[in-house]
C-alpha cells in the first residue's frame, strides 16, 4: 500500500539511453522517448541520475528544446538515466480536433500559437512547440 499524496496528473517516462554517446567531451545530448523527439517542459520536471547521482536542474543540466546540456561531459562508459515526472505530454501530438455546433474541425499545430477564450471572456494564449 503506498501512503502519500496522489499522483495529480500525466504519467511518468523514462527518456531513451543516451550514455552511448558519453566520451568526455561531449556534453549536448538529443532526448527521446521511443525514438520520437522528447521537448521537455522545463528541468524541474526531469529527474536525471548520472553515474547514481541526482543532479540539481540548472546548476548541473539545462534543457533546450529536445535536448539535455550537461554541466561538464561525461566520460565514456558512465551510467545515465532520466525520468519526466507528472507531464501530459505522453503521447506526439501534431493535429487537434476541435468540436462545435456544427461540426468539428483539424488543426495543423505545428509551431502555431493561439488563444483560448474562457467563459468570462478572457483569452489565455497557447503555444505548442512539437518535434
Amino acid at each position: 500500500m503506498y501512503i502519500g499524496r496522489s499522483h495529480e496528473q500525466g504519467g511518468f517516462i523514462k527518456l531513451d539511453p543516451i550514455a552511448d554517446q558519453f566520451d568526455g567531451n561531449k556534453r549536448n545530448f538529443s532526448t527521446s522517448v521511443g525514438g520520437t523527439p522528447f521537448y521537455a517542459s522545463s528541468p524541474f520536471s526531469l529527474l536525471v541520475s548520472l553515474d547514481g547521482v541526482v543532479l540539481e536542474p540548472i546548476t548541473s543540466f539545462t534543457i533546450v528544446e529536445s535536448s539535455i546540456e550537461l554541466s561538464s561531459a561525461p566520460s565514456a562508459g558512465s551510467t545515465f538515466f532520466a525520468v519526466v515526472l507528472a507531464t501530459t505530454n505522453s503521447q506526439v501530438l501534431s493535429t487537434i480536433s476541435v468540436g462545435a455546433r456544427a461540426g468539428s474541425q483539424t488543426l495543423d499545430l505545428h509551431g502555431k500559437t493561439m488563444a483560448i477564450g474562457t467563459r468570462s471572456g478572457s483569452k489565455i494564449p497557447v503555444g505548442f512547440n512539437l518535434a
